[in-house]
């Protein structure tokens, strides 16, 4: 192992009856990553992490630090416009205004960074003024939001994914493939928000705040059901009143500067930013929740073939119905093979660097670092169990996949690489290690 990787280690599960009724804090630093991985991820259970962000670039320098008392620290944090301008530059990014409602979201735009920020400046000088009878130029809440300063500024370390997070197969095939990421930062001043969603595909996803205070209303699967209108429409947005007049289970999280919250799977929810707001997120998913977004995948692709259903006879029906797919959810299934194959692969090259050859000429060599460890966002790496147990999970799923009437039926490449993937698994593991 790379001195500078940081081992995950993952263990086989202890059999638990563990039972969750509540949202809970965990110091960032005491709670395992193998605890977090199957007590939380495993589960699809929200969990709240402190003290995450303690080093990151980002909270020492976007934000300026005074003598004062604010939510119990010793300290008042403000941000710091000017480190952010010299440090990132005057470019595009894209901004939603929270107070106009497009097509079921927030009216979206680009503007300037420099002019974001500087209506972001004006309006907290605005409030600092008491009792201000200013009159504002604009009624306009804009959110910076979805950007993706990372991959725009791949040498910028300004934060580091914690050790809980790493596992992320949705980053590790598009940063591989260098075609698009998951990764945002948030930005917003005080009363803005984002509508009810679940995240994209049903993925995990994890937001640490940098700065400020952010209330959500987090639903558990399947509660979201209770809020459709007769046309199965769910709403633009929530409040406690009307999830109390539904019956609906929801959970209330005020979090914190230097808290990050990890939000399961399928988990609808809403979010306001209860004061000027800087946060760092990613959507994710793994071995915990593959098979979920496999589920949403072909759900999804049985909606797409139930609407055109009487255009089946047309030539390359299939091929449309993918087509139509990839549009409306995001990927289609020859996307999620080709990222499933990339993840088996990174970890067959694993365990045959100094093994089979037969398997490692099987392998597609672009695929195959120089080294044998598997590295997550340059700063971890997987035990042996870990690998084993993902490419475990990848067989499940191929088997489960086989069986899809779309996959099944048409024998065609995907059928064969669902089949491919099985065999050279099997042929590279002994899975009794899992037992």
């Amino acid at each position: 192992m790379a001195p500078d990787l940081k081992l995950l280690e993952l263990n086989p599960p202890i059999e638990s009856h563990c039972q969750h009724n509540s949202i809970e804090r965990f110091d960032g630093k005491q709670l395992s990553y193998n605890d977090f991985f199957w007590h939380f991820m495993n589960t699809n259970w929200p969990v709240i992490l402190t003290d995450v962000s303690n080093n990151w670039e980002c909270r020492k320098n976007w934000l300026q630090y005074y003598q004062g008392t604010s939510n119990g620290n010793r300290y008042t944090a403000t941000i710091n416009f000017n480190y952010l301008k010299q440090r990132i530059g005057n470019r595009s990014v894209p901004v939603a205004n929270c107070n106009r409602e497009y097509y079921n979201s927030h009216a979206k735009s680009e503007m300037k960074f420099y002019d974001f920020l500087n209506y972001w400046q004006q309006k907290c000088e605005r409030e600092k003024v008491e009792n201000s009878n200013v009159e504002t130029n604009t009624t306009d809440i804009l959110y910076l939001k979805d950007w993706h300063l990372k991959a725009e500024s791949p040498d910028y370390d300004f934060y580091e994914v914690p050790k809980h997070f790493a596992s992320d197969w949705l980053n590790e095939y598009l940063l591989s493939n260098k075609t698009d990421d998951y990764r945002f930062v948030y930005m917003g001043p005080k009363d803005t928000w984002t509508p009810f969603h679940a995240d994209v595909f049903g993925s995990f996803s994890w937001s640490t705040n940098i700065m400020g205070c952010k209330k959500w209303l987090l639903l558990p699967n399947g509660e979201e059901l209770k809020l459709k209108d007769h046309l199965n429409n769910l709403p633009f947005r929530i409040d406690e009143s009307l999830l109390e007049k539904k019956g609906v289970q929801y959970f209330t999280v005020l979090q914190t500067e230097n808290e990050a919250l990890f939000v399961p799977s399928g988990w609808y929810h809403q979010v306001w930013n209860q004061s000027d707001t800087i946060s760092i997120n990613h959507n994710w998913f793994n071995s915990c929740n593959l098979e979920r977004i496999w589920h949403n995948l072909a759900a999804a692709m049985q909606q797409v073939i139930n609407e055109i259903e009487d255009c089946r006879q047309m030539d390359n029906f299939n091929e449309h119905c993918q087509t139509m797919l990839r549009a409306t959810f995001g990927l289609n299934y020859l996307d999620f093979i080709q990222l499933i194959e990339t993840i088996t692969e990174r970890r067959l090259h694993c365990c045959t660097e100094n093994g089979n050859e037969d398997n490692r000429s099987a392998l597609n060599s672009d695929q195959c670092s120089s080294s044998s460890r598997l590295a997550f966002f340059n700063t971890h790496t997987p035990n042996d169990y870990h690998i084993r147990h993902d490419l475990h999970c990848i067989q499940q799923l191929m088997k489960i996949m086989l069986e899809d009437p779309v996959i099944f039926e048409n024998r065609t490449f995907l059928y064969r690489q669902c089949v491919r993937l099985s065999e050279l698994i099997s042929s590279t593991l002994s899975l009794s290690t899992l037992n």
